[in-house]
């Protein structure tokens, strides 16, 4: 029989670059090779050969977890084509493309929806992602009634949803790998995402990415890697508080700092961070999810730009790694001059740090 598995490719930043256009973006711990390295999902399955962007196709869901926790979720994922060809529209309740791939299930912020985040979504799901959002009853923008109390319960929300997705006779449920499932999220999604990780830990979770999320309670399970995003004049959600979640966090982790970067900081273009923010995203997701060694080993020179971002980690590198690569300060990780990467994609995206 053959594998079970699609072969996700990695997609190479400058390719990544090309599908930007096509969508609008509307304490601490030090590298210790002690820590121990945690072998990803998806370790005997990536293929790192580039290619060009998937074109996207949507589907919208009703689920509901009880009558008053209605939850239509719109999931964004690969199908046939490129999204050169597309341009980068997305197409409705399209064929998905044969094989399995890594789910992502993304989390919104206050008084927001999945809509407002198709530029990270379909940015995904053009990279090789299917990425299910849900529309939280209780901190969606127009909702009823608003009440932030309830993101303990959306993260049981988050967890329900990848049930659903995967429950035979969906339409996509044959196109998810259940042995590479994670979950993103920003602001008061990004608080729900910690969630995950703690008092309503989801076991089947691989991997988690917090952007300007607050600390919930102790991390409990399997350890996973685990990305946090943070722009330090953060407003709305102190950089503090990042940097709490990160501090308890005790598995392999990473660190993204936005320099000067407020509350959207990485998440919407030309937002300061934003294209090292892609970047390291998407060799986070690679790494963790389809064992692909050239991202991990490449995060800490597309997460670094001099006076924009700095990035730090723990446990992310094996102890052979240089010791270059494990700084956690810009003294030895940062330069003046962007990367290759970095420079490609500023220049195609047409959107430079500012």
């Amino acid at each position: 029989m053959p594998p079970r598995r699609t072969r996700t490719a990695t997609v190479s930043l400058l390719t990544a670059a090309l599908l930007i256009l096509g969508g609008a973006f509307a304490a601490s711990g030090s590298d210790d090779s002690g820590t121990p390295f945690t072998t990803p999902a998806g370790a005997a399955a990536v293929d790192t050969s580039a290619k060009l962007p998937h074109a996207v196709g949507v589907r919208h869901f009703t689920f509901a977890r009880g009558k008053n926790r209605p939850l239509p979720t719109t999931v964004w994922y690969p199908v046939r084509g490129s999204a050169r060809q597309t341009r980068g529209r997305v197409q409705v309740d399209a064929t998905p493309l044969p094989g399995e791939f890594p789910l992502i299930l993304w989390s919104h912020g206050f008084y927001s929806n999945p809509e407002m985040q198709e530029g990270m979504t379909k940015f995904l799901a053009e990279s090789g992602y299917i990425v299910a959002a849900p529309a939280y009853p209780f901190t969606k923008k127009d909702g009823p009634k608003f009440d932030k109390t309830d993101v303990p319960n959306q993260a049981v929300d988050a967890s329900y949803v990848i049930t659903e997705l995967m429950k035979a006779g969906n339409p996509l449920a044959g196109s998810i790998d259940p042995d590479r499932l994670g979950a993103i999220g920003h602001s008061g999604g990004g608080t729900t995402t910690n969630w995950l990780f703690t008092g309503k830990r989801d076991p089947r979770l691989k991997v988690g990415v917090i952007f300007a999320g607050r600390p919930t309670a102790a991390y409990k399970g399997s350890p996973v890697p685990m990305l946090f995003v943070h722009g330090d004049k953060d407003p709305v959600v102190a950089y503090s508080q990042g940097r709490e979640s990160y501090g308890k966090d005790p598995w392999p982790k990473a660190f993204l700092t936005i320099e000067g970067g407020e509350h959207g900081a990485g998440t919407n273009d030309p937002e300061r961070g934003h294209v090292q923010v892609l970047a390291t995203l998407l060799d986070f997701l690679d790494f963790a999810l389809n064992g692909d060694d050239v991202s991990r080993t490449r995060l800490t020179s597309d997460a670094t730009l001099a006076g924009f971002t700095h990035f730090e980690s723990s446990g992310i590198y094996p102890e052979a790694q240089p010791s270059a690569t494990n700084s956690t300060t810009t003294t030895t990780t940062a330069t003046a001059t962007p990367t290759p990467t970095q420079s490609g994609v500023l220049d195609l995206a047409g959107s430079g740090a500012r």
